[in-house]
């Protein structure tokens, strides 16, 4: 089984995606989808998630709250993968400095409903997004 991890990182209301890059080896190219990427050895989803970021935006986060896990299989693929989704939390801002993809931007969830999104991710972002909600309701 192939294991990734994404992280949801939510800042001023807006989740912050990227754009990636229109190469036909790349599953889901020129969608819109969340930061991360595949475990290295030894690697747990939190470590993965973590580095997956600092490696592709510059950005250091810390991976608080597992969100969703999926485990699925894309027939022509032939492999069977696990994606975990974690809402990550930005602990030293710096400029986002984007080495994978062709653009990141930062975007509303009602943006998002719009996009040609991948969609796993926007399950996941679905998720944070309601729970979100809940726990503004519980609070008032």
């Amino acid at each position: 089984m192939i294991k990734s991890a994404k992280g949801i990182i939510f800042l001023n209301n807006k989740y912050l995606l990227q754009l990636r890059d229109n190469k036909k080896y790349i599953f889901f190219s020129n969608f819109w989808g969340l930061f991360g990427g595949g475990l290295d050895k030894n690697e747990t989803q939190r470590q993965a998630v973590e580095r997956e970021i600092e490696e592709e935006t510059n950005l250091i986060v810390k991976a608080f709250r597992k969100i969703l896990s999926v485990n699925f299989s894309v027939i022509t693929l032939k492999k069977k993968r696990q994606i975990t989704y974690f809402e990550c939390k930005v602990i030293r801002k710096t400029k986002i400095i984007l080495t994978e993809g062709q653009k990141y931007k930062f975007f509303t969830f009602k943006q998002i409903k719009r996009l040609n999104i991948i969609p796993m991710d926007y399950v996941a972002i679905s998720s944070h997004h309601y729970r979100l909600i809940q726990h503004a309701s519980k609070n008032r």
